[in-house]
């Protein structure tokens, strides 16, 4: 009996635990989204039936100190899902998916001009599962 509660809340924690490293990415990304030198777009497929939403879409451009901080974010979340980081000359690419229930979703940040002043577009896809 008590291997099972004990159990059952690990499994709540660990939920817990993968939805903040997303959220920590997500609110960088709001965040971000209003200050006026960054770009931000975001899209929303829906069914057109049923109005519920299939994928959304959210892409943000940043430069400088922003650009530095998201990629520190990715770097502490990587245990929170599959985490692939790419390097190359002056270009880094850092994806981290997850995936519940509900939805799975995929976080991509590409980073140019690293060493100066870095460039940086963060794509955040969410895809909702059907149910």
């Amino acid at each position: 009996m008590k291997r099972t509660i004990g159990l059952t809340i690990m499994l709540c924690l660990l939920g817990t635990i993968v939805a903040t490293a997303q959220n920590k990415i997500d609110q960088l990304v709001e965040s971000f989204s209003t200050i006026g030198s960054a770009t931000f777009t975001s899209v929303v497929e829906r069914d057109p039936e049923t109005r519920q939403v299939l994928k959304v879409v959210k892409v943000l451009k940043i430069n400088g100190g922003q650009a530095t901080e998201l990629r520190s974010a990715f770097l502490k979340e990587r245990e929170s899902g599959n985490f692939t980081e790419q390097k190359s000359d002056n270009e880094q690419t850092l994806t981290l998916n997850c995936e519940n229930k509900k939805q799975v979703r995929i976080y991509l940040l590409r980073l140019t001009n690293v060493q100066s002043w870095p460039h940086a577009q963060c794509t955040i896809i969410v895809k909702m599962k059907q149910q």
